[in-house]
């Protein structure tokens, strides 16, 4: 007889007999069913049916997180790419505040395990995987720093552990709007782009220094972060009366700047702001200007951030100015910090992600030992939601929540904007927020005749 199995396309099952205990092997369960298959009979097809027993996997006993061994916390952070410089002092801060956290006796007594998992270019596909990646692994919170885009709401927005990041941007706001109950568990720690161009014209139109004309010359990468900031600083430009001789938008990780360098020589305008936020593309742009320079203010969105900024260019970085929406502020605490990293790590801090990493764990930390457990989301995303009634003092400031958008509070009194000028190879703070730091002078670039 030629048997043709067709239960892939036409096998019933039914239950007949619940669930029966086996006799010879207690922790087993065993389901009894009707098995309708359709075999091939002399060339006919004939129904058949029979009862079998099957054994049913059981469920892995679910085992509590006083049961284990440490806490899983997931970093899906940009380990490759542009943007790996960035990644690594993420990488570092994490791993600083960690060691510093499980030296303290741990979370709830538990120490904390870092799980890994590379963004790349932030991609809907690579947060998506990445996010996959660490939830698989059990992780309790995911802690990315940054990214180029708001595709981390929507991949993260989807699991129930919280997630922190600091984007600084509108679009990431406007995606957490989307759907606040489905993304109530994503928080952004700072502000977002409009910030940048509104306190930087206020800053650079009031340094103590004699503009040769009232020309502005813009560019950035096609990348909404840097589209947005350049907007802003040239509505506010506008409005005052300046004179905009470029306006450009190049591929994002570009590295040849000879166009925009020459309608930039042709027009010598006072001020370049440049939105040129990938390290590799600003330490171009400023070898390929000092081969002929303008008398212009130059202005780099936020990659002197990275120390690599400083260290590629070495003297031609002097006189560059940028500015972050956070960053360690001058206080012994932060003055620690910045020790222990060149200790550990063999080189400076980037002026931001490592400290806003520490800050990032420890706040969760605090969060977390108040709710009394690492999966109890809903009250650990409540903390941070109510914010404001309980403010954290971190390395950056002070910590308060916006509970509607989800955004972190800026301002003097909560994490004051930083306005930086790189002189002798050092990053100077010349205002924090609205405030211009004592013993801090701007100086007039080496370039400028």
């Amino acid at each position: 007889m030629k048997k043709k199995n067709l239960l892939g396309v036409c096998a019933l099952l039914v239950m007949v007999g619940g669930l029966a205990l086996s006799a010879c092997a207690p922790e087993k369960i065993v389901e009894t069913v009707i098995v309708t298959q359709v075999i091939e009979v002399a060339g006919e097809e004939v129904e058949v049916t029979r009862v079998v027993e099957v054994e049913v996997p059981q469920e892995p006993e679910e085992v509590s997180w006083e049961d284990w061994d440490s806490i899983k916390i997931g970093a899906p952070v940009i380990l490759t790419g542009p943007g790996a410089p960035i990644g690594a002092d993420t990488v570092a801060g994490i791993e600083l505040a960690v060691a510093a956290i499980n030296e303290e006796g741990g979370v709830l007594g538990k120490p904390l395990q870092v799980i890994y998992a590379d963004t790349k270019m932030t991609s809907a596909e690579d947060v998506t995987l990445a996010a996959e990646i660490l939830n698989r692994a059990g992780v309790v919170a995911f802690f990315p720093g940054t990214a180029y885009g708001p595709a981390l709401t929507h991949a993260f927005g989807k699991y129930d552990q919280p997630m922190w990041h600091t984007l600084a941007q509108e679009a990431a706001t406007e995606a957490y709007l989307e759907s606040p109950e489905e993304y109530r568990n994503v928080f952004q720690l700072c502000e977002t782009e409009p910030a940048y161009g509104q306190n930087g014209y206020k800053i650079i139109k009031d340094l103590p220094y004699e503009f040769p004309n009232n020309k502005v010359a813009l560019l950035g990468g096609d990348i909404s972060y840097d589209m947005l900031i350049q907007q802003s600083f040239k509505d506010e430009a506008v409005a005052d009366g300046w004179e905009v001789v470029l306006d450009d938008t190049y591929a994002y990780g570009n590295t040849e700047f000879g166009a925009q360098l020459a309608k930039i020589r042709a027009e010598d305008p006072a001020i370049i702001w440049g939105c040129i936020t990938s390290v590799d593309s600003a330490v171009a742009f400023m070898n390929q200007f000092w081969q002929d320079p303008t008398n212009s203010l130059v202005y780099i969105q936020w990659a002197p951030n990275a120390p690599e900024f400083r260290e590629l260019l070495g003297d031609k970085a002097n006189g560059v100015l940028w500015q972050t929406l956070i960053a360690g502020l001058p206080t012994p605490e932060s003055k620690a910090f910045h020790d222990k990293f060149v200790e550990t790590q063999g080189r400076e801090p980037g002026a931001t992600m490592p400290y806003q990493m520490w800050d990032n764990l420890y706040m969760w930390k605090v969060a977390v030992e108040t709710c009394g457990s690492p999966v109890d989301y809903e009250c650990v995303v409540d903390w941070f939601e109510n914010l404001d009634d309980h403010p954290y003092e971190g390395l950056m400031g002070t910590y308060g929540m916006d509970p509607e958008r989800h955004n972190c509070r800026s301002g003097d009194e909560w994490l004051p904007l930083h306005f930086v000028q790189i002189q002798d190879g050092e990053n100077h703070t010349q205002f924090l927020g609205t405030q211009q730091q004592e013993g801090e002078e701007f100086i007039v670039p080496p370039w400028i005749e």
